[in-house]
């Protein structure tokens, strides 16, 4: 099954760089503006290896990376180590959550060999996008999100010890503090390693990255006649975190809607009545409580001056809305029912429309989604319950996918505490 081992790590040296000025968030979710941001914050900031802004971005951030280790403000550690990662934040409810997992190598291996599994779909141009970085800089700068299920957290015997001891990175980043330490007793490394031989993989954030790190896999093996499958192409930098961990959090996405030809309102309301209970709120605190409270198949629905608590009269009634060929699994999602019946038959809003965004946008926080509708020129918004660990593990181990933006796993993985030579 899944294969992990240690790499020689490479990272920021912190007696030449404030290591909180040289980090950023994964780069899909960095906008222009933030861009920008981190471009201001120092000439060794992240971004320009992840997401450049220069005419040949590729062969800049190349450039960049080689002069940097030239200079020393980055360095390669001289042995192999995982790195455990500690991140803790304030979650929703205002309790101090911490998240924990380790960075590795793990072996690449193809999708449909129910070793490392996938939830979401892929598109074409963000992958075409991270194969150029990466043939350019022979590198993983930002890890792939991993889940493995231990309910007897096992490793957890080696990692809790190691929290025990000074960390190497210990930095506070968008609100929440990270801590890393190295891993680099063989035995520590070989026993978690062991661990992970029966798991099965579950890609939680960075399909994309991963697919793209296949690619590269199958480009380089066809370059090398003494191709071994040994080389650390074969290998993408990898965050693993025990699905059974306390401080796994999932956050859900919100749906925005805009652009949308002779919208109403109250028209979808009353179309929405013909399937769905509908109760109306007094204010979107009421709505934000109601909504938890309802297990299944259930959304606010806000447009101007209205919130609506949204839930299926009967939960059987999924079976009949949505599409006969959908699987089993799938057919359990909020986001699948949203999608598919309310979005896609109430509001004629095509597949290929949804996947291009044309008249959806995404917001994560609750209180800026209703906001969006109330003063700008959003139309109505649908909010969301988060999807529950189970049901991504089910869709994932059927080899089926979630609509986009179905999980938000909370915090982001910060890009910068170390980096996979592919060298």
């Amino acid at each position: 099954m899944a294969h992990i081992k240690p790499f020689e790590g490479i990272r920021y040296n912190q007696e030449k760089v404030e290591l909180e000025k040289v980090i950023a968030p994964p780069y899909d979710v960095i906008s222009p503006e933030e861009q920008d941001g981190f471009y201001e914050l120092s000439p060794y900031n992240i971004i320009r290896l992840i997401l450049g802004r220069e005419e040949d971005r590729y062969t800049s951030a190349a450039q960049h990376l080689k002069k940097w280790l030239d200079e020393q403000i980055l360095t390669r550690d001289d042995k192999p180590a995982l790195y455990m990662l500690a991140q803790t934040f304030v979650d929703n409810e205002g309790k101090n959550i911490t998240r924990k997992g380790f960075i590795g190598a793990c072996e690449l291996v193809e999708l449909d060999k129910g070793v490392v599994l996938p939830h979401e779909k892929t598109l074409s141009k963000p992958k075409a996008d991270r194969f150029n970085l990466m043939k350019a800089t022979q590198a993983n700068f930002s890890q792939i999100f991993g889940l493995y299920g231990d309910p007897d957290h096992r490793i957890d015997d080696v990692t809790n010890n190691i929290m025990k001891q000074e960390p190497i990175i210990d930095v506070d980043f968008e609100e929440v503090n990270n801590k890393v330490w190295r891993i680099d007793r063989p035995e520590d490394a070989e026993f978690i390693s062991h661990v992970m031989k029966d798991k099965q993989i579950l890609i939680a954030d960075g399909h994309h990255r991963y697919e793209t790190a296949l690619a590269y896999r199958d480009l380089r093996r066809k370059e090398n006649p003494d191709h071994t499958g040994d080389e650390p192409y074969n290998y993408v930098m990898m965050f693993c975190t025990n699905m059974y961990d306390p401080g796994l959090v999932i956050y859900p996405t919100h749906r925005v809607l805009h652009s949308l030809q002779n919208f109403d309102g109250d028209s979808l309301l009353n179309e929405l009545k013909k399937y769905y209970t509908v109760e109306q709120c007094e204010s979107s605190s009421e709505l934000r409580k109601k909504l938890a409270s309802i297990e299944r198949y259930a959304f606010g629905y806000v447009y101007p001056g209205a919130y609506n608590l949204v839930y299926l009269k009967h939960p059987e009634q999924a079976q009949e809305l949505l599409p006969a060929d959908m699987s089993p699994e799938v057919k359990e999602l909020d986001v699948a029912l949203l999608h598919a019946h309310i979005i896609g038959k109430l509001l004629n809003i095509s597949v290929d429309a949804q996947e291009q965004k044309l008249y959806i946008d995404y917001i994560k926080d609750f209180d800026a989604t209703v906001e969006a509708v109330n003063n700008s020129d959003m139309q109505a918004a649908f909010l969301m319950n988060p999807t529950p660990i189970d049901q991504v593990r089910s869709v994932a181990e059927a080899g089926k996918t979630m609509p986009q933006k179905s999980t938000y796993f909370y915090p982001k993985l910060v890009s910068g505490f170390v980096i996979n030579p592919l060298w």
